[in-house]
């Protein structure tokens, strides 16, 4: 899902008192650890890592996981905004239990007005949760007309909040499989007014575009670690479910236009002659499939007829749908041999033309390098009003242009509209990553999903062009947050986060690239993500299984990396202290801390960008070249330690005023004009005495001006306090 905020606010703590971590750190268990100091090592007991997760980060040689495959028939009623279907659903136990029960989720129950999810939302006193509230007061959700077992007998099954328990008619061992047929019927509601994300938009003309997701029951996951995943949905806590292969097919009037997850089958029998020769033929240009004119005969038409759409796909982690008569439909296949599509009304279309297919493709390309090439018959992404959200291999994208009509002084989309509608792209279609390849437990942990799609995100965007309006994932932008009374630890569980947007995404991201550029450097860093992500691909990983993995790829304990930022809600305000050459106190005097460019410029050394290999993706908003750095080399501090007797002796007392641990980089400019960058390691803070780190550096020539941290690599709360000119004894 894609947001976009602002932060705010500052506050203090002391300095290395001893807290009290109490956070989920393996699903429903609980564990309350007393932290002592922040280089503890974290034990397998702590990040949760049981039988089937090796002490390494990988999954164990027994480890195992659920599937649960679907064949469904659905028809959409447009008269009455409903969905009528059937499944048959085949459920194999992997697992080394035996299930009694098989539960899934009927996520559009939250919106029933006597559900845990309305009075959660009932809870916020403010004008639109009133809103929202009253909008959902009609909901329905879903209606479960029959559930039988595979000889047609009817299994009991009984409904709570947002999820169905079904009752089998004898367990169901390991190793063995059940298939079930359940009918139903889903009302959907009016999307923009419930702010839900699934349901249907109605166009000024008339013309509805609806979004079917959380559609059908779902099978909640089973884990080694948690067992069933049982939290009611709340709406800010997402989705856990299996990998399955599913079969559907979707009846919806003649004139509409179907997306969907998976791929689709029976193009020859829904298309028309010249239609199914652009699809065969679709290349690296974009080409319509449905054109405007095309677009506009199907609004106007009034068919009597239905046609059906048939999709399929293999391990899924769910299936996702949207249908108008709205859609134009355009095309292009990437250098993997993916079929790239966007479906979008004519009211999005210069915007997206443009824009869309592109963005797809870089998202691709960014994401392949860093984390896995995409196994994928079809990405796709649809333009629905609401906010973004992903699904397999189909992504919602609300965006549209201000305008109609482009001139070459003013496009039909303002500056922060094309900013984040390419940003939506790259952070819904990142999220064929993670979670639907690198099947993450949402509902527990936003972060492990939101958070490593929002920092691959960062490097997508700033590589589009150098002056992209990112707003995710520059360690200076969560200070605010983190120093804030509403900060929480990332790892928080999803629904009690205060401010989802600020922790889950923002501050994971920020922290990620402050680990990649400051703490391993990306030589170390990106191989050990490439090497959890290859590993856990098509598997369910838990937060333990990811520090492990890096760490141990990386070749370093980090324990005391995520306790500070993951398990503990720290803050950092790194100030210089005073300065001695040798046992004399030097006068300084504050000096400003020059705010750098990007960190994706400085540390990243990024140069190349999408608009200057296509030109055609330029507009008025786009600035060619990167803003002049700061010299990015980061020196040892040994250059010139040749003989220690001719060097000066100088103490340096760095202070921090809050409880945070990271590395600290400084940087020295001398007297002869010379300027060094060392980096002082995290654990010299062992040594720290009341948050104040003494450290003794042999110079060369007299020491001129100190500056912590000049090219923003941490999120310094204070900056006013970094620097500092020396004046000479």
């Amino acid at each position: 899902m894609k947001t976009q905020t602002r932060r705010a606010n500052s506050w203090a703590k002391p300095f290395w008192v001893p807290a009290l971590l109490v956070t989920a750190l393996s699903g429903y268990q609980v564990h309350a650890l007393t932290v002592p100091a922040p280089f503890q090592r974290l034990t397998q007991t702590d990040l949760g890592l049981g039988h089937y997760r090796t002490a390494n980060g990988m999954p164990a040689e027994n480890y195992w996981q659920q599937q649960v495959d679907y064949r469904i028939t659905a028809q959409l009623d447009p008269a009455y905004h409903q969905i009528t279907a059937s499944a048959e659903v085949t459920y194999h136990n992997n697992s080394p239990d035996a299930l009694q029960f098989l539960f899934f989720a009927l996520d559009h129950n939250a919106l029933k007005p006597d559900s845990a999810a309305a009075f959660n939302l009932r809870a916020n006193d403010d004008e639109r949760s009133r809103e929202l509230a009253e909008a959902r007061s009609d909901a329905i959700g879903f209606k479960i007309q029959s559930i039988t077992d595979a000889s047609g007998k009817s299994l009991d099954w009984r409904i709570r909040d947002t999820h169905l328990q079904v009752v089998l008619s004898q367990p169901l061992g390991p190793d063995a499989r059940q298939s079930i047929e359940i009918n139903w019927t889903l009302p959907l509601s009016d999307k923009v007014a419930t702010g839900a994300r699934s349901g249907f938009e109605m166009l000024k003309d008339g013309a509805p575009i609806y979004v079917a997701a959380q559609w059908f029951p779902r099978a909640v996951a089973y884990t080694d670690y948690a067992g069933w995943q049982l939290k009611p949905f709340l709406q800010q806590g997402e989705f856990s479910s299996e990998f399955g292969d599913y079969q559907v097919a979707i009846s919806v009037p003649a004139n509409y236009v179907v997306a969907a997850s998976g791929a689709l089958q029976n193009a020859r029998e829904i298309l028309s002659r010249d239609q199914l020769a652009h699809w065969k033929g679709s290349g690296d240009s974009p080409t319509h499939i449905v054109d405007a004119v095309q677009a506009q005969s199907h609004r106007k038409a009034a068919p009597q007829r239905l046609v059906e759409w048939k999709f399929s796909g293999n391990d899924l982690r769910d299936f996702a749908f949207s249908a108008s008569p709205a859609f134009l439909w355009q095309v292009k296949t990437d250098k993997r041999g993916r079929r790239l599509q966007q479906f979008y009304p004519h009211e999005a279309a210069p915007l997206w033309e443009k824009f869309g297919l592109a963005a797809i493709d870089h998202t691709l390309a960014v994401f392949d390098n860093a984390l896995f090439p995409l196994q994928s018959e079809s990405v796709s992404i649809v333009n629905a009003a609401g906010f973004g959200m992903e699904y397999p291999g189909l992504a919602t994208i609300a965006t549209r242009p201000e305008r109609h009509e482009s001139t070459k002084e003013q496009p039909a989309w303002d500056r922060l509209t094309k900013y984040d509608f390419i940003g939506t792209v790259i952070h819904e279609v990142g999220h064929n990553y993670v979670p639907m390849r690198i099947n993450t437990d949402e509902r527990e942990w936003a972060w492990l999903d939101e958070g490593l799609v929002s920092f691959i995100e960062y490097r997508a965007e700033h590589s589009w062009e150098a002056n992209f309006d990112v707003i995710y994932g520059e360690p200076r932008s969560i200070a605010g947050y983190t120093a804030s009374d509403l900060a929480q630890p990332i790892m928080s569980s999803a629904d009690s986060l205060h401010k989802k947007i600020d922790n889950a995404y923002n501050k994971t991201a920020s922290m990620l690239n402050t680990l990649r550029h400051l703490v391993l450097g990306a030589e170390v860093f990106d191989p050990a993500l490439q090497h959890f992500a290859r590993n856990w691909q098509g598997k369910r990983p838990t937060p333990g299984d990811f520090f492990r993995a890096v760490e141990t790829a990386a070749g370093t304990d980090l324990s005391w990396f995520w306790h500070s930022w993951f398990y503990q809600d720290h803050a950092i305000d790194l100030a210089m202290g005073e300065i001695r050459l040798d046992d004399m106190s030097l006068a300084v005097t504050p000096a400003d801390s020059v705010e750098p460019a990007p960190l994706a410029h400085t540390a990243g050394g990024m140069r190349e960008f999408v608009v200057d290999r296509s030109p055609h993706l330029a507009d008025v908003y786009t600035k060619n070249g990167v803003t002049p750095e700061l010299n990015t080399s980061q020196g040892s501090g040994r250059s010139n330690q040749g003989a220690v007797k001719k060097q000066r002796w100088y103490t340096l007392e760095i202070v921090n005023h809050e409880q945070g641990v990271l590395p600290v980089p400084l940087e020295l400019a001398l007297t002869d004009g010379s300027q060094h960058r060392l980096q002082v390691p995290a654990q010299a803070w062992m040594r720290a005495k009341n948050g104040t780190l003494s450290l003794q550096l042999p110079l060369s020539h007299p020491l001129a001006r100190v500056c912590i941290d000049p090219l923003w690599l941490t999120p310094d709360t204070q900056r006013n306090n970094n620097c500092v000119e020396v004046q000479a004894p």
